[in-house]
């Protein structure tokens, strides 16, 4: 009996719906709110040009403004707390010590003194069926200047429990230099270049 009630559950699956579909259609012109328990933002530097060294941010938030009949006309407002990261670090005793120090010192993120880091779009163009540019204003070390991120739209997918509320997924990568921003500490050592990924969901607001 517990077989075939496991082939029946299995059977159930495999022939259930996608959850999400990568389409524009039928999608809702709306604001949607960062999920912040599937969303994911990196940074990466290369480390003696030996490795790259990837550091996760742990508490920022965005807010979306999508029109999927006129992607230009939408908007992305990002805010990142820096105190707030994790790293692979490997020594549990020293761990927290390692984090407050990439947090707040200032040869690196000087959370201290600029306890917010933001990245407010200005512009939006689309490459593609599913891909664009989300150009804006990243405020960083109190430091403001334009990024351009390259964007690539996932999907939209439906769950009962958020009722017909849509959830859009989204990736989004660019490359900045650390020293434009006025974090210039161990160049060579630590590359200027830095890497910035983001993966994530947005929920359609009630």
């Amino acid at each position: 009996m517990r077989r075939i009630i496991a082939s029946l559950s299995v059977a159930a699956l495999l022939s259930a719906p996608a959850l999400a579909e990568q389409t524009l259609d039928g999608v809702a012109a709306d604001t949607y709110q960062l999920d912040k328990t599937h969303a994911f933002l990196t940074w990466t530097v290369e480390h003696n040009g030996l490795s790259s060294y990837t550091v996760n941010f742990t508490d920022f938030d965005a807010t979306l403004e999508f029109d999927p009949e006129d992607l230009s006309a939408s908007s992305v407002t990002v805010t990142i707390d820096p105190m707030g990261l994790e790293t692979n670090y490997p020594d549990d005793a020293k761990r927290g010590e390692w984090h407050e120090e990439l947090s707040t010192d200032d040869r690196f993120l000087n959370g201290d003194e600029h306890p917010e880091i933001t990245f407010v779009s200005t512009s939006a163009e689309q490459t593609g069926d599913f891909t664009g540019t989300v150009t804006g204003d990243l405020t960083f070390l109190g430091v403001t200047k334009p990024v351009t991120m390259d964007v690539t739209y996932n999907g939209v997918g439906n769950v009962p429990w958020y009722g017909d509320r849509d959830i859009l997924g989204f990736t989004a990568t660019t490359t900045i230099n650390r020293s434009d921003f006025g974090m210039d500490a161990m160049l060579g050592m630590i590359s200027d270049e830095t890497k910035i990924e983001f993966s994530g969901e947005f929920l359609q607001n009630e």
